[in-house]
Parts: structure tokens; C-alpha cells; sequence
């Protein structure tokens, strides 16, 4: 190889005298991936990725003091997280046993459900300010309504309300109702009440007795 480069530059001198021939390409000329160039990239991409990711790491500063997110995650865990993990698993035992009984709630159930409560409201604020307001977005107060309309039809059958209980109901609350002028609407409101009445008893018992039978273990 050596003698094939120096013949081409004989050949170079010949054909072009008084021009020195190129020197032989020798990886030394160009250092591209030197280890000193592979460094510099590696700390300029942590140092890109450090910045595109400070929020994951860090949740504010005060005076330049970094509140890291590990120091907030630490005080809403004490502060809230018993609850909220109460809440998650009951959430999820309750959604496991329906569905292991064969109960599942469609969207287009969650969503009739959610413009019924949003007619609820009358104008007067609307739904979205309304979850606002008590610390809610959109998607858990969806899974909510999914939540309670699977223990409405886990319950549905055994929580039927009578005539005589409406009736009998409206007699007992007559101060209550004084200014109701529209009957059938009285009754129906009614139904509904016994009806959800009747539902939150029998999810009580219900409860408690799957919560005693889950497995359940805490890590916090």
C-alpha cells in the first residue's frame, strides 16, 4: 500500500514538477471524534436536556432557592395522600367488583349523565368553573360519574321505590313541599330521592364487606 502511494506521488512530482505532492490522509489531521469534542456534545445535550425537563425536576425557586418537585411531592404525600390513596383504592374495588359482574358504563352514559348535571346548574355558573371550584378536572369528575352510575345499576333492581313510599313520603315532608306546582314532577323528584336512598344503604353493606375481603397494602 506505502509503495502505491509513494509511486502516485512520484507520479504527481513528474507530471507537475516543482508542486509537492499531497501528504497521505492520516485520521490524526481531522479529529472529529476526539474525546475532548465527545465530551463537549454530551454535556451541551444534558445540559439542553436538563433545561427542557426542569419542571419535572424543579417546582419553583424563591430568591434562587430551588423548591424541588421531590419536596413537594413529599408535603402534598403528608398532607393528602392518605386520603387520596383511600379514595383511588376505593374507587378501583368498587369499579373491579361491578365489572366482575358483568356492569360496564358506557360514554355516551357518562355523557348524559354529565349534561343532566351541567343542566343542573342552570346557567348560573358553568360546569367547568363549577369543578374548578372545588379542586376537579373534567377527567375525575368523569370517572366519579362512572363510579356512581355502576353502583346505580349494581343496585337497580333492589332499589325500586313504590307508589305508597312516594306518597307516604310527601305526607310525612308536606312543609317541605308547600310551594312544589307541579305534582308529577313532585313524585318523580321523590322516586329519585328514595331510590338513591335505597341505593347508598345497600352500597354501604355491600362495601364493607368487599373491602374486608380485598388484599389491599399501603406503601406510604
Amino acid at each position: 500500500m506505502l509503495e502505491e502511494v509513494e509511486s502516485k506521488d512520484l507520479m504527481m512530482e513528474e507530471t507537475n514538477p516543482g508542486v509537492p505532492a499531497p501528504k497521505p490522509y492520516t485520521p490524526q489531521q481531522f479529529p472529529l471524534f476526539s474525546v475532548r469534542n465527545i465530551i463537549i456534545v454530551v454535556v451541551l445535550l444534558i445540559l439542553a436536556l436538563a433545561w427542557k425537563m426542569k419542571g419535572m425536576l424543579i417546582a419553583a425557586t424563591v430568591n434562587g432557592a430551588p423548591i424541588s418537585r421531590f419536596e413537594l411531592n413529599d408535603a402534598l404525600t403528608q398532607r393528602y395522600g392518605n386520603p387520596t390513596l383511600d379514595g383511588i383504592i376505593n374507587e378501583k374495588l368498587i369499579i373491579g367488583a361491578v365489572r366482575q359482574k358483568g356492569i360496564t358504563v358506557s360514554q355516551d352514559e357518562i355523557n348524559k349523565k354529565v349534561k343532566e348535571i351541567e343542566g343542573r346548574l342552570n346557567g348560573s355558573i358553568s360546569l367547568k368553573d363549577a369543578l374548578a371550584a372545588q379542586g376537579m378536572t373534567e377527567d375525575s369528575f368523569r370517572h366519579q360519574v362512572e363510579v356512581q352510575l355502576s353502583i346505580d345499576k349494581l343496585f337497580d333492581k333492589d332499589a325500586s321505590v313504590s307508589s305508597e313510599e312516594v306518597n307516604q313520603y310527601i305526607a310525612s315532608n308536606s312543609a317541605s313541599f308547600e310551594n312544589a306546582t307541579d305534582p308529577a314532577q313532585l313524585k318523580k323528584d321523590v322516586t329519585d330521592i328514595l331510590r338513591q336512598q335505597k341505593i347508598n344503604d345497600l352500597f354501604q353493606t355491600w362495601f364493607e364487606n368487599i373491602k374486608k375481603d380485598a388484599k389491599i397494602q399501603k406503601f406510604i
